[in-house]
């Protein structure tokens, strides 16, 4: 195109030198001035439409591509899916394990406290038994002790008169006086009831009956 311009150039510039010696008439000059002019102009353009229509088509080309020359879509990893599934079951999998760790801890903590408190009840349970075992013991050690004393004061009252007895058996606790009278002989000891208050009487019955009644006729 440069060279182009460059010899259009050099041909106005004869047609202008062949004016000037006369060589041309001036309209004709003129004439020939305006045809290489918009030649001159012409070619440019049409070069210019020319390029302008080869990138128009070139772009209508690079858009009308088909399908599997482009570039197709970012496709998503299925492994990373399959992956990320797993991972996700792992954790969930990993949080129900600690959670029946712990429910079973609780239940091993607690079965171990059962365990021990059962076996200290099974220990107080043995005392308690022990020292009732004891206590009877002891009870019935203190009610031989009793009665033998109680045979012994029977027999003491036995040996007293009837008028002396009753007014000492007066003064004596409802459970000693009821004692002494049930270790006395009956008859012995119905003869002090004549010397005793009637409502000594009574409560000496009374413990009498409670106790089991005479144990001597």
């Amino acid at each position: 195109m440069i060279i182009l311009a460059q010899m259009l150039i050099l041909v106005l510039a004869g047609v202008k030198i062949a004016s000037v010696v006369g060589w041309l008439p001036g309209f004709e000059v003129n004439k020939a001035t305006d045809m290489l002019a918009a030649t001159a102009f012409a070619q440019p353009k049409a070069a210019e439409d020319k390029a302008a229509k080869s990138q128009t088509d070139a772009e209508k080309k690079k858009d009308t591509k088909p399908d599997y020359y482009k570039t197709p879509p970012a496709v998503k990893d299925a492994m990373e899916d399959i992956l990320a599934q797993q991972r996700d079951l792992a954790a969930a999998l990993a949080a129900k394990k600690a959670e029946l760790d712990q429910r079973e801890n609780v239940l091993r903590a607690e079965e171990q406290r059962l365990i021990a408190m059962r076996r200290d009840i099974t220990e107080k349970i043995a005392i308690l038994k022990t020292q009732e075992e004891k206590l009877a013991a002891q009870m019935d050690a203190e009610k031989e002790e009793d009665i033998k004393r109680y045979k012994e004061m029977a027999k003491v009252y036995e040996n007293t008169p009837p008028a002396k007895a009753g007014p000492m058996m007066e003064k004596l606790d409802t459970k000693t006086a009821a004692g002494i009278t049930m270790n006395m002989k009956k008859d012995k000891a119905g003869a002090l009831w004549a010397y005793i208050t009637p409502n000594k009487a009574v409560e000496i019955t009374r413990q009498i009956t409670r106790s089991g009644g005479y144990k001597n006729e």
